[in-house]
């Protein structure tokens, strides 16, 4: 069996409620991939994506890919950064105009 390694590819969508898919190139010789949210392995699958809820705070994401003959090295580390603050103390005091039109 040929060396195993995982591709630099790795990256994420579908950033909601903390959820994201994180995606990556396919390593020939994998039969599974682990992915590690800040050091710690947090799922395992044989496709090269994966859906996980994150921590909040900046989280640092890599895969390693997986086979009979061992683990590869981890990925260069992706880092997601904190979700943005949801703002608060806002009101609304007055609603001068309920419609809005646009030029013709």
């Amino acid at each position: 069996m040929g060396q195993l390694y995982i591709a630099l590819a790795l990256a994420t969508s579908a950033l909601a409620e903390r959820t994201v898919t994180f995606a990556w190139d396919a390593s020939p010789e994998a039969d599974s991939y682990t992915l590690y949210i800040n050091g710690v392995p947090v799922g395992s699958t044989t496709v090269t994506e994966i859906t996980v809820q994150i921590p909040d705070g900046r989280t640092n994401a890599n895969v390693t890919a997986v086979n009979i003959t061992g683990e590869s090295e981890m990925s260069d580390t992706l880092v997601v950064p904190p979700a943005p603050k949801t703002p608060r103390g806002f009101r609304i005091s007055k609603i001068i105009r309920t419609t809005i039109s646009t030029p013709k």
